[in-house]
């Protein structure tokens, strides 16, 4: 007991809490850059080297620290601990944190004292099955550039500590005010010292004192869970079977995250409960071990051996705080968990560190500007850091379920992400893939913010700029971290805000066979087309609610009225639940004595590609066919094949591969992608009614529109094009874009026309809307 305690004695990132002011060169002493190490020129400040204060000695300070001096800026560490004292246990390094230390020379040193785990695999707590893996080792090395390590915590800090040079780091150093004038920073110590210099870097944590100093106190947020901290000696697991992988079980409320963090000789767990589980008016590090086993007393037989080895653990609660508008004033910036303090599910939070401490030190030896450069560092983070903060915490949800049944729809998910990302890049490729090292020397507006797109991009007239702006913040990061319950919020306030049917619109509820729909209309005749519509969000979000202005505009348009289906939504309801509903309300109206002559199916984004699956049900079943299908951008391969995704990376704030294999593969689960009814681009297309198409050129869907069209157009169906450019996806959701006027005119003349043409007669239109290409 007394070896495992001695073993958690490691070293931990400071959470200091500290306090911070505002007036006096240097009266303490800052080390100078190592000119012998600079890959750039010494970066001056009125003829003098460039002097910088970091506040708070965890990861990210000291790799600031070591990658100023990189740059030839002089610099100190000031540290309100004695001496690295902290309890420690396991980290890991991704591969983006992994090129930074490659870049500072520390990789060796890093690889000699920690493990390169092969995989991650996830198992479920009580049954021990394997619910997904993660390949790494070095095939995420070739895929990333550089692996993966785990580490204990106190071993890292070691080694960045041990890489700089004698006087950089000042123990006993607390910080009580700082401030700053016109050509200067400051910190004042508690023992009365002054030091100053150009610029301050807060990365003294989640209660920083620099980030209280600059925009006042705010507590932390708590979320509701406890983390238990174990690190067990090697020799107690040799009857457990636990090769170099990542060993994670996830079951009701609770998580075990545990690998190697020393090669076979010492083992980290970090164990997640629900914070009711344990009572106490206060916390203390030690925890008590007879609560930890109880908390974990169901766990399936290999799990539970494991957590038998341990005999004391550490218990602390888990904190976030949300994203800040600003992390700048003047000459002070915060880096860090100071900066962006995040929850551990996504692996980032040193690798974040890491990142912004490449970054603030180049932009800082590229300019003697040093407000400019702090907000130019502030600028290229702080959209990334604040996607992978509600990234983490999306991911914290998910793994934490308590519902039986939402975890059975999470798995089914798991299960079906395997099945098109099988490197689980969905999941890791927003942290891993990043190369810091080359993003910093890219245009500022090159950086990917929460909608996953260039923050600098914008399409080229005033009308799409506003459309692509409106899809760009239909998402906040409390949506993002929130799951796809997060998700459907958004998307509802997306459609609701911005496209409230109007006082012409006429909508009541209306039952078809079984299933709710919102039957819409205008001011006006219903004699011409009945359509029946299918809302897009990719199976997951969206309504017949919130489609009723699109779905009246449509009714207008095609002189008839239009009903809203609102299908049940994945991953609740996957594959075929949505399809079932389709079917059953097209046989609805059959029964309400509309002729299928006068019926169009209809569908945006995923409701296009549900919309020709329907087509293709009902004549497989034999039934009789509509007079014609609308897809507008359709969302129809949820293999995610297209090429237009790869080429519009960044580009489209309404789809990208990410989110796209997040609904795909909640809708199909454990289904096969490739069936037709699932992804109708795969599909047999003959004897399919007139099909009109329509899709922006530049969106990420385009393919699937193109593909589409060259198919069914060689199986013979008389196939309609209307392609427009620089707009976006759904562009007919805006009605403001003059390329939703023209459509809508064209959905007029191509509606009445195969109404005339009648249901049994496919052959080409008599005078057809011109195919663009």
């Amino acid at each position: 007991m007394a070896e495992t305690a001695l073993l958690m004695l490691g070293f931990q990132e400071r959470n200091t809490e500290s306090r911070t002011v505002v007036a006096p060169r240097l009266c303490g002493s800052i080390v100078k850059g190592d000119a012998t190490l600079n890959d750039s020129a010494d970066p001056k400040i009125g003829g003098e080297r460039m002097k910088v204060i970091v506040v708070g000695a965890g990861i990210a300070g000291l790799t600031s620290a070591l990658a100023l001096l990189r740059k030839g800026i002089d610099v100190a560490v000031v540290e309100q601990a004695q001496h690295f004292r902290e309890i420690g246990a396991g980290i890991q390094i991704g591969a983006n944190g992994t090129l930074v230390m490659r870049e500072l020379g520390l990789e060796d040193k890093m690889r000699a004292v920690g493990v390169i785990p092969q995989a991650w695999d996830t198992n479920d707590f009580e049954t021990g099955r394997m619910l997904f893996a993660t390949p790494l080792g070095e095939e995420a090395a070739l895929r990333y550039g550089a692996p993966l390590y785990n580490l204990h915590r106190a071993d890292l800090i070691d080694l960045l500590a041990k890489g700089l040079p004698a006087g950089v780091l000042r123990f006993g150093a607390r910080c009580e005010e700082l401030g700053q004038t016109a050509d200067l920073a400051w910190v004042k110590l508690v023992t009365g010292e002054v030091l100053e210099a150009d610029a301050i870097v807060g990365a003294d944590g989640i209660h920083s004192l620099v980030r209280e100093k600059l925009w006042g106190h705010k507590p932390a947020q708590a979320a509701n869970i406890l983390m238990w901290r174990a690190l067990i000696p090697g020799d107690r697991l040799s009857s457990v079977d636990l090769p170099e992988r990542g060993h994670n079980w996830t079951g009701p409320g609770r998580t075990i995250v545990s690998y190697w963090v020393r090669p076979q000789k010492l083992y980290s767990v970090l164990a997640s409960v629900p914070d009711t589980e344990v009572q106490r008016e206060s916390w203390e590090e030690g925890g008590n071990i007879e609560e930890f086993r109880r908390s974990f007393s169901a766990a399936e037989p290999r799990l539970k051996q494991l957590l038998d080895q341990i005999d004391t653990a550490f218990i602390t609660g888990m904190y976030y705080r949300d994203p800040i508008e600003r992390w700048t004033n003047g000459r002070i910036t915060l880096l860090g968990d100071a900066a962006h303090p995040m929850v551990p599910y996504l692996a980032q939070g040193a690798c974040q560190g890491m990142e912004d401490a490449w970054t603030i030190a180049t932009v800082l030896s590229r300019s003697n500007d040093v407000p400019k450069a702090l907000l130019e560092y502030e600028a290229r983070r702080r959209p990334r850091t604040t996607r992978i903060q509600a990234g983490a915490r999306a991911m914290v949800k998910l793994v934490h379920e308590s519902d039986r049944e939402r975890i059975r729809v999470r798995n089914g998910r798991w299960k079906g992400m395997s099945r098109i990302d099988p490197l689980a890049e969905t999941s890791w490729g927003l942290g891993w893939k990043y190369d810091v090292l080359k993003a910093v020397n890219q245009p500022t507006g090159e950086v990917f913010g929460l909608s996953a797109v260039k923050e600098g991009f914008r399409l080229s007239r005033p009308e799409s700029c506003r459309a692509y702006d409106l899809w760009k913040n239909a998402l906040t990061p409390e949506d993002a971290a929130q799951g796809y319950d997060g998700l459907r919020k958004a998307y509802e306030r997306f459609l609701s805000t911005n496209f409230p049917p109007g006082k012409d619109i006429q909508s009541a509820g209306k039952e078809l066979n079984g299933v709710r729909t919102i039957r819409v209309s205008s001011r006006g005749s219903k004699s011409g087309p009945v359509v029946l519509h299918f809302h897009g969000g990719g199976y997951v979000v969206g309504s017949a609610e919130s489609s009723r202005q699109y779905a009246g505009r449509i009714a207008e348009a095609v002189d008839g009225e239009c009903f809203t289906v609102d299908y049940r939504l994945a991953p609740e309801n996957p594959y075929p639940a949505a399809l079932d509903d389709a079917v059953d309300a097209y046989r609805g109206l059959l029964r309400e004595g509309i002729s299928p002559k006068r019926i169009i199916l209809s569908g945006e984004s995923s409701g296009g590609g549900l919309a020709i699956a329907l087509a293709m049900a009902l004549r497989s079943a034999g039934d009789s066919l509509p007079a014609g299908m609308l897809a507008v951008c359709p969302f129809a391969d949820m293999t995610l094949s297209g090429e237009s995704l790869r080429l519009t990376d960044g580009k489209d704030p309404a789809a990208n591969r990410d989110s796209l294999t997040f609904l795909a593969a909640s809708y199909f689960q454990g289904h096969e992608p490739r069936d037709p009814l699932v992804s109708p681009l795969f599909g047999d297309f003959r004897l399919l009614p007139p099909l009109f198409l329509t899709a922006a050129t530049n969106e990420a869907l385009f393919d699937d529109t193109y593909r589409i069209h060259q198919r069914a157009q060689a199986q013979g169906v008389d196939v309609t094009v209307e392609l427009v450019d620089d707009s976006v996806h759904i562009y007919p959701l805006f009605p403001f874009l003059p390329e939703t006027k023209q459509f809508l005119l064209a959905l007029n003349r191509w509606s009445r026309r195969i109404l005339q043409q009648g249901v049994t007669e496919f052959g080409p239109l008599e005078d057809p809307i011109a195919v663009h290409s």
